[in-house]
């Protein structure tokens, strides 16, 4: 049903954005017979003028169902201006032939046509195809696209890696995207599907362990069950091996039971030591063993658990400069060691009366902190924190944006030149970016709205780009993805 749902909108994203003209089959449809020549990857593009699109345009040469080899394909820019980085290239074993197109200056729809006359040199419009990609002009953000996600509740987190987007979309489960991987041909203006499962449901969050060895098998899934703030949780850690993205398969769990049965929530890794952190709410916080082959129950590999105090409720953990840090939705930030086998307290805590708090990010001595709902006052609140690794953290700044309710979830750039958040729950939901000339004082230089609220936002640098990859709110959720570059310093 997923891959149905996905080919349905792929289609309306060719009518939308004219990714290819009526005169070409589309990307890579089955022939009806004889020779053609078709789109095989690189359609539905959007870019600002003058840049590189990140996917190249690739047709197919075929014969029935057979591959052509050998079969020259002539490219040439129609209008709009822009250039193609050859003038012809030669189809090889897989009947494909491919040009990279960097857009002009114009703003709007540039078209490229590639055309095979040798296919039949007497009815050579039988075999060409146009491409037509939109050229974006002015300052960003831009939208390069939404994917619609079936309205089973909607998208939470989606964790994205070397061009891939694992998209954590409740009981849809984990659906995976080529985003600029090239596995499937997909860009960031083109996500193409490339697998999915359950994963158990009420996926909530991922993280794809890239293991210092090399390999990239294993998917950490959170699952985000029923509970009450301060109180109870449920919900499973879930174990994917996607040593084939198309074939995700669960192969191990963690459940976490006495004395503290609780659900999770954020995760964080060690990627070099092999150890996942991950939020559990009431549960407070896990420590787990990941390293080597995972199978089946997990519960032998836990290495510590630790709640920072009664009625704690934490959403999200970070590590960072050898501290673990915790947003509790009821008692703030707080700061932790852990030695590798035992976490303490640091300090912090009780830091946050007014608000609840919701996500955290870590840069360069600072900590920046989400609030959420409703608590006395609005949850509309991006708290600054200044870190000290000998004492708890101390409040810097708190950055207020009228009309929302939350402030869900926050990111900063792995440069540390912008944070940017979520916002939902009010009348001016969508992005939110500022820049962090002064890490201790962030000054708005952008944002864009999306009136239903975007629940959480990640960035990811694809094709030497930034891209903000966000979760339109239930209701009517998508996949939204927005081109950031420009706002970078």
């Amino acid at each position: 049903m997923t891959t149905l749902r996905y080919a349905a909108g792929l289609c309306l994203v060719l009518l939308a954005v004219a990714g290819c003209s009526s005169d070409s089959n589309g990307p890579n449809p089955p022939p009806p017979g004889g020779k053609s020549l078709a789109a095989a990857g690189g359609i539905a593009q959007r870019a600002p003028s003058t840049t590189t699109l990140p996917v190249p345009f690739t047709v197919i040469a075929r014969d029935s169902i057979t591959p052509i080899p050998g079969v020259k394909v002539y490219w040439t820019v129609l209008n709009g201006g822009g250039s193609v980085d050859v003038d012809s290239s030669v189809t090889g074993a897989d009947g494909k032939a491919s040009a990279t197109f960097t857009l002009g200056a114009v703003v709007g729809v540039q078209q490229v046509l590639a055309r095979a006359p040798s296919l039949n040199s007497s009815d050579t419009t039988k075999y060409r195809v146009t491409f037509s990609p939109n050229s974006l002009g002015g300052s960003g953000p831009y939208l390069m696209a939404e994917v619609s996600i079936l309205p089973n509740y909607g998208i939470h987190d989606t964790y994205v890696r070397d061009g891939i987007a694992f998209v954590s979309a409740w009981n849809e489960g984990i659906l995976i995207y080529d985003v600029g991987n090239g596995i499937k041909g997909g860009s960031p203006s083109n996500p193409v599907l490339i697998g999915s499962t359950t994963a158990g449901g009420e996926t909530h969050n991922s993280w794809w362990f890239h293991n210092p060895n090399g390999a990239k098998k294993y998917l950490f899934v959170g699952q985000e069950g029923p509970g009450s703030i301060g109180t109870s949780s449920s919900g499973d850690i879930h174990v994917l091996d996607v040593s084939n993205l198309a074939n995700p398969t669960e192969v191990a769990f963690y459940h976490m039971g006495a004395p503290t049965p609780a659900g999770t929530h954020n995760f964080w890794m060690d990627e070099a030591n092999g150890i996942l952190f991950a939020a559990y709410y009431n549960g407070g916080v896990v420590a787990l063993d990941v390293s080597g082959t995972l199978s089946g129950d997990l519960a032998s590999r836990e290495i510590d658990r630790f709640v920072p105090q009664a009625g704690s409720y934490v959403w999200g953990v970070q590590q960072d400069n050898g501290s673990i840090y915790l947003s509790d939705m009821v008692n703030g930030l707080w700061q932790l060691s852990f030695d590798g086998s035992t976490f303490a307290l640091a300090g912090g805590g009780n830091n946050v009366p007014e608000r609840f708090t919701s996500d955290l990010w870590i840069h360069n001595g600072y900590a920046y902190t989400g609030t959420w709902g409703n608590r006395g006052v609005p949850g509309n609140a991006l708290k600054v924190w200044q870190l000290d690794l000998n004492g708890a953290p101390s409040l810097v700044d708190s950055v207020i944006t009228n009309a929302i309710v939350t402030v869900s979830d926050v990111e900063v750039t792995a440069d540390g030149n912008m944070v940017m958040f979520g916002a939902e729950g009010g009348t001016s939901n969508g992005f939110y970016f500022y820049s962090l000339a002064d890490p201790a004082h962030p000054v708005s230089i952008a944002s864009y709205m999306v009136p239903t609220g975007i629940h959480t936002a990640t960035f990811a640098t694809i094709g030497g780009r930034l891209y903000a990859f966000g979760a339109k709110d239930p209701g009517s959720p998508a996949l939204v993805v927005l081109d950031v570059t420009s706002l970078v310093p």
